[in-house]
């Protein structure tokens, strides 16, 4: 009777961890987005730095925390208007386009997973159903939306890369790091839901915004207490749900609901209007 109380206690501890996680990340990265300098510095910009410096993090870590933070250094530079924030949300669409290729080279040639590096490469091409513009007339806040031409491509895209990313997660890290993902990958879409009653300037037209935030938040979370996570976030059920993921059948039929997804992205985008794009002037006028 012991064991079997104190097995239910470590499950029921592990999910309000990550709740709490995944709460914290969702609260934190909506901060971030609204305010790029007010709650950006605080949240994302001065911990990444800190942990930059004194976690010693492996090269892996280091370079997506590095990218992450640059990017949202720039989106303080962006809403002080140092320069067009237009242009820096042109940079964050082809950024999306280089961390995608990025994983999807990793899926490839390190962990030979062929079928997700397949998803992956379609996925890159994606981007461009995709158009982010700066909402210079947002009500509150200073931030971009990124959206497909109609509401149906911008789901259809969220969807295939939440599956996709996690998979690659699965390949990368431990079963712990994996549990922690999902949070990450549930943060930004928590998020737009929030923000959907905002109509026009909400929705899931934030979820790439809330992505980069999440992501960082979560990421030097995840940096700064790595030992803490791997212990706390252990979970022997789930490990094995992840060992399932990897499975080839499962990897197979993955890979086909996602090209489904982005094909129907692709085609959306092609039959009402096609792919407009622009170089925005550096400086406003």
């Amino acid at each position: 009777m012991k064991t079997d109380v104190t097995i239910k206690s470590g499950k029921a501890d592990i999910l309000i961890k990550w709740v709490l996680f995944t709460a914290a990340i969702t609260g934190l990265g909506l901060l971030s987005g609204f305010y790029p300098v007010e709650g950006n510095i605080p949240c994302i910009v001065i911990p990444c730095i800190l942990v930059l410096i004194l976690a010693k993090p492996v090269f892996f870590e280091r370079l997506k925390l590095t990218t992450l933070l640059t990017m949202r250094i720039l989106a303080v530079f962006a809403a002080l208007q140092f320069f067009n924030p237009q242009v820096y949300v042109d940079i964050i669409m082809l950024m999306l386009i280089v961390n995608i290729l990025e994983a999807t080279f990793t899926d490839l040639l390190r962990h030979k997973r062929y079928f997700n590096a397949i998803t992956g490469f379609v996925l890159a091409f994606s981007v461009v159903t995709l158009r982010g513009v700066w909402q210079f007339g947002a009500p509150f806040g200073k931030y971009y939306l990124a959206e497909g031409v109609v509401p149906a491509v911008t789901v259809c895209f969220v969807v295939a890369y939440t599956l996709w990313n996690w998979i690659f997660v699965t390949n990368e890290f431990s079963d712990s790091v994996a549990l922690m993902h999902v949070g990450f990958l549930l943060a930004p879409i928590l998020g737009s839901l929030c923000t959907a009653e905002m109509g026009v300037y909400g929705g899931l037209g934030m979820w790439l915004l809330l992505r980069a935030n999440s992501l960082a938040i979560g990421g030097w979370m995840q940096i700064g207490a790595k030992d803490w996570f791997e212990r706390e976030y252990h979970s022997e059920r789930f490990a094995k749900f992840v060992l399932w993921t990897k499975k080839q059948n499962v990897q197979i039929v993955l890979m086909l609901i996602n090209l489904a997804l982005l094909g129907c992205a692709i085609y959306l985008t092609f039959t009402n209007g096609g792919v407009h794009f622009e170089f925005s002037p550096l400086f406003l006028n």
